[in-house]
């Protein structure tokens, strides 16, 4: 596939994030609905005395007057997991993965702020930002923080459907980086928009140059006479260039267990000139369901990466996902499950969903001039791909604890030599429970 469509494409959606910021400057700000919980608390610190308060809602806060907001939040998260067949994977049968503390708030009325910090010595920090919301409409977010691309990636990995993001996600989406966005939502939530540069890649890249990325979002079904929760359907597209320097870093594909399934093991595939990203969301959810969907796209170009220093044709990362959750005990899915009545304390259950999930990623050339190779320099790269099911219970005990067990089964295209944990075998399963603390 060569680089012309998605570079028009990029073009064409560039274009149309820069007459939305030029829309989003004269358009006022009352255009836009505020989430009416955010409304409410915003009311109340206006009619707040001076001095300082305490209050405890979900999760302690502290209020200096009109001038400052202080919210503590901490995420605490504990996975069991195990393998069939048994795949040497360096961890233990129990990990603490998150290990997160933060703040979050507002000071100076127009200003919000994030910082959370993970409780490790390798890249500790992630969300560290300040935003500025003088137009509802347009506000200006810096820091480090997620690249707006990706609709699973940019969902917290505590409001998750599953234990695991999509292996799309995981390796295709840019995650965090320091940069700066414009962003906001349009004509009453129906045009969610975002645009802006980073330092690098991302942390799922971790490649040096300039990125520009922007996404829109939207709710187009609400225009049509229809039932309202079909006029819910949100539907969503993102792009993110980038500047790829001389060496190996092409993208990966590792399993649920981390072994690397393209290139082989403790191999890279050398690249070299521009990545261009490519995504497509959807997000339905009506009462006690959802319906998600996700198609990312990434081409990256191998300028001189031939044995005799010529051309190669791109490499091409793709995949997709379809997933649907169900909530047994009646919760409406859209602002997040909370139970109806707490496990215990309030003589309820809590609240039980039913999820599935079905993906495909795939890594491979472009184009396929005579006969493929497994090296990282060849012009025709054997490809290869993982199909995944995973199936998922999901117990939310109250509004802090949520228990999630999944049983996910990966099969590989090509298994020989490292492209597989054991030569020759294209099927494996991965059993996983987590326990998870959100505050």
């Amino acid at each position: 596939m060569t680089g012309a469509c998605p570079q028009k494409m990029t073009v064409l959606l560039f274009r149309a994030l820069l007459s939305l910021l030029l829309l989003g400057l004269l358009t006022p700000g009352a255009v836009l609905a505020q989430d009416p919980a955010q409304q409410q608390e915003e009311e109340e610190d206006e009619k707040a005395p001076p001095g300082v308060r305490f209050r405890m809602g979900r999760r302690p806060s502290l209020r200096f007057g009109r001038m400052l907001r202080v919210d503590f939040r901490a995420k605490f998260q504990g996975d069991f997991r195990g393998f069939v067949p048994e795949q040497r994977t360096g961890e233990e049968l129990f990990d603490l993965r998150r290990r997160r503390i933060g703040v979050q708030g507002r000071f100076l009325r127009h200003f919000e702020y994030e910082v959370e910090r993970e409780l490790r010595e390798v890249n500790p920090w992630r969300d560290v930002f300040v935003n500025l919301r003088y137009l509802r409409d347009f506000q200006i977010r810096a820091g480090k923080f997620k690249i707006p691309f990706g609709l699973e990636q940019l969902t917290s990995p505590t409001e998750l459907d599953f234990i695991f993001r999509s292996r799309i996600s995981d390796h295709l989406a840019p995650a965090r980086d320091i940069g700066i966005t414009a962003h906001g939502r349009l004509f009453r939530r129906g045009l969610n928009y975002e645009a802006g540069a980073f330092r690098e890649d991302g942390e799922n890249a971790r490649t040096a140059g300039l990125t520009i990325a922007g996404r829109l979002t939207g709710t187009p079904l609400r225009l049509i006479p229809l039932p309202k929760s079909v006029k819910r359907a949100e539907v969503g597209g993102a792009f993110a260039i980038s500047e790829l320097p001389e060496g190996p870093f092409g993208l990966r594909g590792r399993m649920i267990s981390r072994a690397s399934f393209f290139p082989n093991e403790g191999q890279r595939i050398f690249v070299h000139g521009e990545r261009r990203r490519l995504g497509a969301e959807m997000s339905w959810m009506p009462g006690p369901f959802s319906v998600k969907g996700e198609f990312i796209h990434v081409q990256d170009e191998r300028r001189g990466q031939g044995l005799l220093g010529e051309d190669l044709p791109h490499l091409i990362s793709r995949g997709w996902y379809l997933s649907g959750t169900w909530a047994l005990t009646g919760e409406k899915k859209d602002n997040g499950i909370q139970p109806r009545k707490d496990f215990i304390l309030e003589r309820g259950i809590g609240a039980v969903e039913l999820a599935a999930r079905y993906e495909q990623i795939r890594f491979g050339s472009s184009e396929h001039p005579g006969r493929p190779f497994r090296h990282e320099r060849a012009a025709n790269i054997l490809g290869n791909s993982n199909r995944v099911w995973t199936f998922g219970v999901n117990w939310y005990l109250n509004r802090y604890v949520k228990i999630q067990g999944n049983a996910i089964r990966e099969k590989l295209e090509d298994t020989q030599g490292d492209r597989s944990p054991i030569s020759g075998r294209d099927r494996f399963w991965t059993w996983l429970c987590r326990m998870q603390f959100v505050m």
